[in-house]
């Protein structure tokens, strides 16, 4: 899977999730989408699902942006 792929996934992902249209790569995930901790537990439950991998918690504190997810899908998916 490319990095494009996988961020159109992560993208899809959360508009889905966060129930919104207006997510691109440079969303912020706190300013833009007020995204709460449960939020984002919901989240990473549906990345998990759709990409059938194990998110650590700890990207809770290092992720800002939408593209920061996506990097660390495919982190996981290219171990």
């Amino acid at each position: 899977m490319t990095n494009t792929e996988i961020l159109e996934k992560v993208i899809a992902v959360v508009k889905k999730t966060m129930e919104t249209d207006n997510v691109t790569a440079d969303t912020l995930m706190q300013d833009d989408l007020h995204i709460e901790s449960v939020d984002f537990y919901t989240l990473l439950g549906d990345l998990e699902r759709t990409f059938r991998i194990k998110i650590a918690e700890r990207i809770l504190a290092q992720v800002e942006t939408v593209q920061d997810i996506a990097d660390e899908v495919e982190k996981i998916l290219n171990k």
